[in-house]
């Protein structure tokens, strides 16, 4: 297994206690790629003697860190997992053997929730479509009822409902060494978000199915940080590249050009909005100094 680390060592720590627990029943050795963290966890790390540990002078991005781990290993299947993750006790056994009976599984992933056990929606998702993701990215797909308003998140159907789907989310995707590697791994072109949709969409393109099972949860510390202002920046500035690599066609430049033009848009408008509630709460903060006077 693959697991990118850049700071956040108490999450690391939970991580791998959890994966030490899973080696009751799997024989796994974890390949943990190091982005320069500045903490403790490499030390974290050193305390687990079945986890390797890379160290990259700089941070490197979590594709180019799961390449890494991807030639370091070679055993049949390869899980790229999140440091913010916690897995149950039985759980990659589990995702293994339900991996096993469909050998034209590619990629699977569990359900997921964030730490107070709410489903995580991004572990299954349809191609981001613009519409559909600006509706997740502003909790309109909260609102409205269609499928093409909930089509990022495939909200029309319940979570313990398997399907198979267009990507899974790169905090757990358990993978097939061979099929992982005829598609040529993550592309590090993606510094971070949208490599996974990238590389669960080569998957399916090159014949094999990307499943979500709902048959464990897995919690995912950062499972409710998706619609924050850094994740809507991050998510916007990667749509443009993800669009134009796998929507040919005569109007994909004017729908990626347009895309990057609304995502520049609502950066600014996300700035405007957090500078208008910065000054509301300083004033909020300082009641007198705006009062009339008496």
């Amino acid at each position: 297994m693959v697991v990118v680390t850049h700071d956040g060592a108490h999450h690391a720590a939970a991580c791998l206690a959890s994966l030490g627990a899973q080696r009751d029943d799997v024989a796994l050795r974890a390949w943990v790629i190091d982005n320069a963290s500045r903490d403790a966890t490499t030390d974290v790390v050193a305390a687990h003697p079945w986890a390797a540990l890379t160290r990259n002078a700089a941070n490197r991005g979590f594709a180019a860190a799961c390449n890494q781990g991807l030639r370091a290993g070679a055993a049949p299947h390869v899980l790229f997992l999140n440091p913010d993750t916690v897995l149950p006790a039985g759980a990659l056994r589990a995702c293994l053997d339900e991996a096993a009976r469909d050998p034209g599984t590619a990629a699977l992933g569990p359900r997921l929730v964030d730490s107070h056990g709410r489903f995580d929606a991004r572990c299954r998702r349809g191609f981001p479509t613009v519409w559909g993701a600006v509706c997740f990215l502003t909790g309109l797909d909260r609102v409205l009822r269609g499928r093409r308003a909930r089509a990022y998140t495939m909200g029309w159907l319940a979570s313990d409902v398997p399907t198979n789907v267009a990507a899974l989310s790169g905090a757990f995707m358990l993978c097939r060494r061979d099929a992982v590697e005829r598609a040529g791994g993550f592309d590090e072109r993606f510094f971070m978000y949208a490599e996974d949709i990238d590389l669960c969409v080569r998957l399916a393109r090159a014949g094999g199915r990307v499943r979500y099972w709902p048959g464990v949860d897995v919690m995912h510390a950062g499972g409710g940080s998706g619609r924050n202002a850094a994740s809507r920046r991050a998510f916007f500035r990667t749509m443009a590249p993800l669009m134009r690599r796998h929507r040919p066609g005569r109007a994909t430049p004017l729908v990626a050009v347009a895309v990057a033009v609304a995502a520049e848009a609502g950066l600014v408008a996300d700035r405007v909005a957090r500078a208008a509630r910065r000054r509301l709460r300083e004033r909020q903060e300082r009641p007198g100094r705006d009062d009339p006077p008496q």
